[in-house]
């Protein structure tokens, strides 16, 4: 049996090194953090799912940060910043975004600047000069970089491949910095104009700014103490200024936004502010050529009340309509929208002889529009009716503000490859496919270096209500049309589902695909194309996709 006193003096001898140096206790709290941030790590790397999402990463990063922001001073601060450039240098391999590799030179800029004695700083300092010669190609500013690791690192480890870049890039030695004398105010670009689409439980705001501009967005609370009796979302465009012209505040009065406002927040920030009744969730992302900011939010869910309501609506109309095929199968289906590509200005793909995408695909749908109404007595739109120009942007709010069901865009495929044929159809999601990133590009009418910034800040805006319908409706469709064109005509390839960032299917809140008929590219598909016996084929195998979809669903719910 141990004696009291003895087990006095056994708790003093454990405890009074951590009391006569509290460091090594506080250094302890750091190592764990770091190990922990350090498994989270390795099973990242172990899992190719995980990789494909920037949530996943940023939880790695923040465990590190978590470290530095705690344990400032500890041994293993250092470390931490260094791993945090690392993540970003890998996550830049998968996304191709420059700000990855920014947020990964201003890590490796805090090993070099609050650690300059840390046996990393060197290695911080070379990797910069690496991002800018490799990845940047900025053989100027990259000399600066390397030449820095030889001038403050001497005895450093990467010094003498420092030396040997800095030999290499001798030329690209940058002359001294000049005097700039012009005005800021002239680089701001303008926010020229605000609009937006609602209904009751949606609302997408577009802001359209001149030229590209860095954004940054924040939900506050409401705060009756502060006098803020609602929920506000704001985004603050640096490098910007309003247009005299813009119209404001813009009224938006529906149960989820008040309006939308804008302000010159600071000389060269604008300030864009929208009122909030109800929120459940909202989701930013950004368009090209020309630049603007989609602003998408949804209200909060409805009732249990409303949902009963609507179902007794649903189903007294089944009960006076008993032939009708959409109420046969649970009103599964009672709207769908179809999306004619590009017209207007826009004439999307041309044949060599030339036929125009923008002609075949309206044609296409309102053949398919023809077919819904009358076999299957089901309600349709189309996002144009004629050779009208609508923005990518307005496409999917026209589909989410009238509450379909399904969204079916159209388009004409084209390759610089004249033999390329054949029919393939696409649902929204991440891809490493080149040409299925190609096509993206083509029909977003953007660069392929676009698509692949769209495709990280895409991994969080795919809303998790479509993602497992879409496929399937395209599965659907792909099948029914390869099998409907090969009845009456020979050389039909199939080039199966595909997934690829297409803006037109962002925040589509129904299951939707985009099907590409034929190659309009291709001599003997642009003169199918042309002909009407092909068109009204293609209709009825985008038809049958539509109406075995809605069977399979009706099973499903039995």
């Amino acid at each position: 049996m141990i004696k009291k006193g003895r087990v006095v003096l056994l708790s003093f001898l454990i405890l009074s090194p951590l009391l006569l140096f509290p460091e090594l206790a506080y250094t302890r709290g750091a190592e764990d953090l770091y190990q922990a941030a350090r498994g989270s790590y390795y099973d990242l790397k172990k899992s190719g799912t995980k990789r494909k999402y920037r949530h996943n990463w940023f939880k790695v990063i923040d465990r590190y940060i978590r470290v530095t922001k705690e344990h400032p001073k500890s041994e293993k601060a250092d470390d931490a910043w260094f791993m945090v450039g690392e993540l970003y240098q890998e996550l830049y391999q998968i996304s191709l975004l420059r700000d990855d590799l920014k947020q990964a030179i201003e890590s490796y800029r805090k090993v070099v600047e609050d650690f300059p004695a840390s046996n990393l700083a060197d290695d911080a300092q070379f990797r910069i000069g690496e991002i800018y010669r490799a990845r940047l190609e900025d053989n100027s500013q990259a000399y600066l970089e390397y030449s820095r690791v030889v001038s403050n690192f001497p005895k450093g480890d990467q010094t003498a491949k420092a030396r040997y870049w800095c030999s290499r890039l001798q030329a690209y030695k940058p002359a001294p910095k000049k005097q700039k004398t012009r005005s800021v105010k002239s680089d701001l670009a303008l926010v020229s104009e605000i609009r937006h689409n609602s209904n009751p439980d949606y609302t997408r705001v577009v802001i359209d700014v001149e030229k590209e501009v860095a954004y940054k967005s924040s939900l506050l609370p409401k705060d009756p103490e502060k006098n803020i009796h609602f929920p506000r979302l704001y985004l603050d465009l640096k490098n910007a200024k309003i247009c005299p012209k813009l119209k404001q505040p813009i009224p938006i009065g529906n149960t989820i936004l008040k309006r939308a406002r804008a302000g010159q927040y600071q000389p060269d920030t604008v300030r864009v502010v929208l009122d909030i009744e109800s929120i459940e969730d909202h989701a930013i992302f950004h368009l090209e050529e020309p630049f603007r900011i989609i602003v998408d939010v949804w209200g909060e869910p409805e009732s249990i009340e409303g949902i009963i309501a609507r179902k007794e609506e649903a189903k007294e109309e089944s009960e006076e309509e008993p032939g009708s095929f959409a109420s046969a199968f649970n009103l599964k289906v009672k709207k769908i929208i179809i999306d004619p590509g590009h017209g207007g200005h826009d004439p999307g793909a041309i044949g060599k002889r030339g036929l125009k995408e923008k002609d075949v695909v309206l044609s296409v749908s309102k053949l398919l529009e023809k077919k819904l109404k009358e076999r299957l007595d089901i309600e349709v739109s189309l996002t144009r009716r004629d050779d009208t120009f609508i923005p990518l942007d307005q496409r999917a709010p026209f589909a989410n503000t009238q509450n379909a069901d399904l969204f079916i865009s159209i388009h004409a495929n084209a390759s610089p490859r004249r033999a390329a044929y054949g029919v393939e159809t696409y649902y929204l999601s991440l891809t490493n496919d080149e040409e299925a990133l190609k096509v993206a590009a083509r029909e977003n009418a953007t660069s392929t270096k676009k698509i692949s910034d769209l495709q990280y800040i895409l991994a969080d805006l795919i809303l998790t209500y479509n993602v497992n319908e879409s496929p399937i409706l395209a599965k659907f469709m792909q099948e029914s049309l390869v099998s409907t064109l090969k009845e009456s005509y020979s050389q039909i390839k199939d080039l199966g589902v595909k997934k690829a960032p297409f803006y037109v299917l962002i925040n589509v809140k129904m299951p939707a695909v985009l099907v590409e008929l034929s190659f309009i590219s291709n001599p003997r598909e642009e003169k199918r194309l042309r002909s009407e016996r092909y068109q009204e084929i293609l209709a009825d195998g985008i038809f049958q996709g539509i109406k075995e979809y809605i069977e399979q669903t009706k099973s499903a719910s039995l």
